[in-house]
């Protein structure tokens, strides 16, 4: 199977997470989901713990592409702070591809969280050495961070008034810092 079906799947698991809960995330529940067999599942995805490490991965990587390209549009600052508020915003923004498989994976086993703990220790050391003010920029980058766990663990609702004003002062706040 190609690459765009190994993606398909990890959709269809985040569909699962979507529709039913990141408990009922199972192999059975990803395979109907996406019209697979079990054993067509198992074939590009051995473990539960492998599909979520490959959901994890994909969430990453979306991100840091959405960080990327609004640094290289140069919006707002272009800055690494600015790149990354932008980038959680942008996750937010559209509830498909909200990546819940941060809950399934704090559910099933905390230790796959690894990837997104070096990511964010990366992601700290940079804005500490671009950055003017390290601390209020690591500050501006957590609030949105929390921002951005409360959609994903749908405390928050995707059309609430309070995103794009936050949003547009984090970026103002980041541009200062940048």
């Amino acid at each position: 199977m190609s690459k765009v079906d190994k993606e398909a799947i990890i959709r269809a698991a985040e569909e699962v997470v979507r529709e039913k809960g990141a408990r009922k995330l199972t192999l059975d529940a990803v395979a109907a989901q996406c019209g697979l067999s079990k054993g067509g599942l198992l074939h590009h995805f051995r473990t539960k713990q492998a599909l979520l490490q490959a959901m994890l991965e994909s969430s990453i990587a979306c991100e840091s592409e959405l960080a990327a390209e609004y640094a290289a549009k140069g919006g707002d600052s272009g800055g690494p702070l600015a790149s990354r508020i932008h980038s959680m915003f942008a996750l937010m923004e559209d509830e498909e591809t909200l990546p819940r498989a941060l809950i399934a994976a704090v559910a099933e086993d905390p230790a796959l969280l690894e990837p997104i703990k070096a990511k964010e220790a990366k992601i700290r050391d940079e804005l500490g050495g671009k950055c003017s003010d390290p601390d209020l920029a690591l500050l501006l980058l957590f609030a949105t961070r929390g921002l951005f766990l409360g959609r994903v663990l749908g405390v928050m609702e995707p059309g609430d008034p309070i995103f794009e004003r936050l949003r547009k002062r984090l970026l103002e706040l980041s541009a200062d810092l940048d």
